[in-house]
């Protein structure tokens, strides 16, 4: 164990920008753009991305938030008042609604990039959403930028810079990124006692580092890669695979043990998200991040 905590190379993933894309789904009356984090971004290694969600619908529209590993945080104003979220890491669907009008500054981070600034354990937030001021520090700075009339794009960009002031590097962070680069290189498709073995820790304190900083145990989070994963193939026009092909491909035993997952995660099966997408959902049974 020692060696790992005194050469910090063998646990360092060269600092560079993980490759982890989530899945976000198209909704109809909802349009998504995302924001060019560019190298020398100041979270440029922190964040998988900076979105916006803008209603183009004249009603109500119900937004799925799938589970993908990331804490995010949600800037938004609706009748004329400004709300400000922090949202923990989920483990089964949720979903936001965006009323006509709603123009929604998302930032989705990475797994374990979030300590420095939350000011509560990953595992306190998993599946829930409080005011930035109430869970994170300079919150209230955060919120007076999203106020200001000035583009998405400067307002991200301050955001991010409020954020990168109270960022520092730890011990864990090394172990953190190790643990979950492995679990990307692999698509989800590595047991826990495999990534002890390999960072030199044990089982129990990899599950106490992924539960303090990411919010969820390491097998969840794997779970949670590998359905991210056969959802792009599912979703994706050009890949003609079957759900057992994709299943197979993504490490489940056959296509029933994939459904399993799909039900688990999402609230319904791999085949009636091929066939309708998301609006198969019974949203009545699906409850609020926000």
């Amino acid at each position: 164990m020692a060696y790992f905590i005194s050469d910090r190379q063998a646990l360092a993933s060269d600092r560079e920008r993980s490759a982890y894309t989530p899945f976000v789904p198209e909704i109809r009356g909802c349009k998504r753009t995302e924001e060019m984090i560019a190298k020398g971004h100041p979270l440029y290694t922190a964040l998988c991305s900076i979105s916006t969600l803008e209603s183009t619908s004249s009603e109500m529209v119900v937004y799925p938030v799938v589970p993908d590993g990331c804490i995010k945080m949600f800037f938004y104003t609706r009748n004329k008042l400004n709300y400000a979220k922090l949202c923990g890491v989920t483990d089964s669907l949720r979903k936001f609604i965006i009323y006509p009008g709603d123009q929604i500054l998302i930032f989705s981070f990475m797994p374990g990039h979030c300590e420095s600034f939350v000011k509560c354990d990953g595992c306190e937030l998993t599946n829930k959403a409080v005011d930035i001021q109430e869970g994170i520090r300079n919150g209230q700075r955060l919120t007076e930028i999203a106020k200001r009339e000035i583009s998405i794009e400067w307002k991200a960009l301050l955001m991010s810079r409020v954020l990168r002031m109270e960022t520092n590097e730890r011990d864990t962070d090394y172990l953190i990124r190790f643990c979950t680069e492995a679990i990307l290189r692999n698509n989800g498709n590595i047991q826990v006692a495999e990534l002890a073995k390999k960072s030199g820790f044990s089982q129990r304190y990899l599950g106490k580092i992924f539960e303090r900083y990411i919010g969820i145990p390491p097998k969840t989070y794997a779970e949670i890669i590998r359905l991210q994963r056969s959802l792009r193939m599912i979703f994706d026009p050009e890949n003609k695979s079957s759900l057992l092909e994709i299943a197979m491909d993504n490490g489940y035993f056959d296509h029933a043990h994939m459904n399993r997952a799909y039900n688990r995660y999402l609230n319904c099966s791999s085949g009636a998200l091929r066939k309708s997408g998301f609006s198969i959902i019974d949203y009545n049974k699906v409850e609020s991040l926000i």
